[in-house]
């Protein structure tokens, strides 16, 4: 199936405010920054592989992702479930996360975001995993207003029966969310990585 956006092969010395311009994307990068030099940060093989990602339609990794999961305690089963994606072999991952049943402002706050940080730092990818409370979690937000600070990509994925609103800055930053299913799962992914900066 050909796309509805045909794209034509660029050299990896193409502007990246050039490519914005001629696919209406923002890419969230300098606007001098070479194609070859973004393809790589980002982890994409080509401009047509970043654009699909962009757009939520690319349907497997090109590169092994790593990523925080952000989640309520509560949803725990949950995510001991999401980690098992990781033997299926269309997907490419690795974990960091951090559970929290301290408060954000707590005595161990300062000790427990740097912990938190030195964790975001090492992914490329925040994906919160929305359960039914997760949108009420101060350390959920802190999250993910400290991964995008740092320039990563940020995705939520509604764990499976769950019906709970989104958290307050995926919604603020509209983050791409996908539902419980795989191909959903891996297209939200790479979208956040495409579009992270």
């Amino acid at each position: 199936m050909s796309s509805p956006f045909p794209i034509r092969a660029k050299r990896s010395d193409t502007k990246v405010e050039s490519i914005e311009a001629s696919y209406s994307v923002n890419l969230n990068a300098r606007g001098d920054m070479l194609l070859g030099n973004l393809l790589k940060e980002r982890g994409f093989d080509s401009l047509t592989q970043l654009l699909e990602a962009y757009r939520g339609k690319l349907a497997y990794h090109p590169r092994k992702r790593r990523l925080f999961l952000s989640f309520h305690a509560e949803d725990k089963p949950q995510v001991r479930g999401f980690r098992l994606m990781a033997m299926n072999p269309k997907v490419d991952l690795d974990f960091y996360d951090g559970s929290l049943s301290v408060a954000v402002d707590s005595e161990n706050g300062s000790y427990i975001k740097q912990v938190l940080r030195d964790k975001i730092q090492r992914a490329s990818i925040l994906v919160c995993l929305i359960g039914n409370g997760t949108a009420w979690r101060s350390w959920v937000d802190w999250e993910v207003q400290t991964a995008y600070e740092m320039g990563k990509g940020v995705c939520g994925i509604r764990l499976k029966g769950s019906y709970g609103h989104r958290p307050p800055e995926l919604v603020t930053r509209s983050a791409p969310i996908a539902s419980w299913d795989l191909q959903q799962i891996i297209a939200v992914i790479e979208c956040a990585a495409a579009r992270r900066g």
